[in-house]
């Protein structure tokens, strides 16, 4: 009677060989083989992810996206049990900025994000528009671009008198 491996025990096999190959023959294919450990490292631990997530709820699963690390971990996997755009909408709000708007993602995976009007210098502007770029690209990594409008600041009023001691005239 043969006994049929799983998946995760047929990568840990042939993890196992990679690592006897390198350490035996240090020539120019042992970055292939390198990558091709990491592949099979990344399938085993997904497959393990996976058996974990299947046997929590949704609301534990949710709670382990606290931890960074882990949420990452799901990510990578495509296990997290947020869609993206609540992902953002999440990130987002850890900016605490009231007029920050999030407009969606469309089809081509470029997320739209909407500044409020006025307040700050330009360089002070870019900052934050780096900001929640970086902030997007960490929460949904499978994003392809972020587009941060900024509405176009008001040209300033400039105060028109008459100059001290100059003539009226009517």
């Amino acid at each position: 009677m043969e006994i049929t491996r799983t998946a995760p025990e047929a990568a840990a096999e042939r993890i196992d060989q990679l690592l006897a190959e390198l350490r035996g023959r240090p020539d120019r294919r042992a970055a292939d083989l390198a990558e091709e450990l990491i592949r099979c490292l990344v399938q085993l631990y997904g497959a393990g992810l996976t058996r974990i997530a299947a046997g929590l709820g949704a609301d534990q699963l949710e709670d382990l996206c606290a931890d960074p690390l882990v949420e990452s971990l799901l990510l990578v996997h495509d296990l997290h049990p947020m869609d993206t755009g609540t992902r953002i909408r999440r990130a987002l709000e850890r900016l605490r900025d009231p007029g920050l708007e999030y407009l969606g993602v469309d089809e081509a995976g470029v997320v739209r994000v909407r500044l409020p009007a006025g307040g700050g210098c330009p360089s002070s502007r870019q900052a934050v528009v780096h900001r929640i770029e970086s902030i997007v690209m960490q929460a949904a990594p499978e994003v392809t671009d972020v587009v941060v409008e900024a509405p176009t600041p008001a040209l300033p009023l400039l105060q028109v008198s008459v100059r001290p001691g100059g003539p009226i005239t009517r």
